[in-house]
């Protein structure tokens, strides 16, 4: 009986092939939604009068260029085709050490044992998200959201890429 072998070279390319086409972000829409009909958009108020973050500003800086790029115009809210929502969706992670095991004996007896964490620390995450909303009936015709997440502790300049880059990879599938 001959047995196959496969190189562990072609086995770990496969892989990173295959982890190569997974999308940086995912897509969402109603199916009978006409994108195509959407000419000028406006924003959706973010509820805050108060100075906007910088990380509002570089997402409205990067949605207002993607949105050109698409043929959009920006005009006043009640003469907007769409109106474009975004935010920032935080998930909590928790960072703990792995499994632990030890061993012990004495003269009688031999031992071992196995702990899980007890301390960790929890992180905040943050996944970008944009919806288009149709005027007429408040509801989401397409959604973006971001797989990579964004982290409190990025310098701007990496914020200010990942910001482009999430924006850039969702309109690449607008339809």
């Amino acid at each position: 009986m001959q047995r196959l072998m496969i190189p562990r070279f072609l086995v770990l390319a496969s892989a990173l092939l295959l982890s190569a086409c997974v999308s940086p972000v995912v897509i969402d829409s109603q199916p009978d939604a006409n994108l195509a009909q959407y000419q000028t958009y406006a924003f959706v108020s973010q509820a805050e009068d108060g100075p906007r973050e910088l990380d509002d500003q570089r997402t409205l800086a990067a949605l207002e260029k993607a949105l050109a790029a698409e043929g959009m115009t920006e005009v006043d809210a009640d003469q907007a085709d769409v109106q474009v929502k975004y935010f920032f969706k935080r998930e909590q992670r928790f960072d703990g050490s792995s499994v632990q095991f030890g061993f012990g004996f004495t003269r009688n007896n031999v031992g071992l044992g196995a702990s899980t964490p007890t301390e960790g620390e929890i992180s905040d995450e943050y996944k970008l998200v944009v919806q288009l909303i149709d005027p007429q009936n408040r509801n989401v015709v397409w959604q973006a959201t971001s797989r990579d997440k964004m982290h409190d502790e990025m310098s701007s300049e990496r914020r200010n890429t990942y910001i482009q880059k999430a924006v850039e990879e969702m309109f690449k599938q607008y339809p």
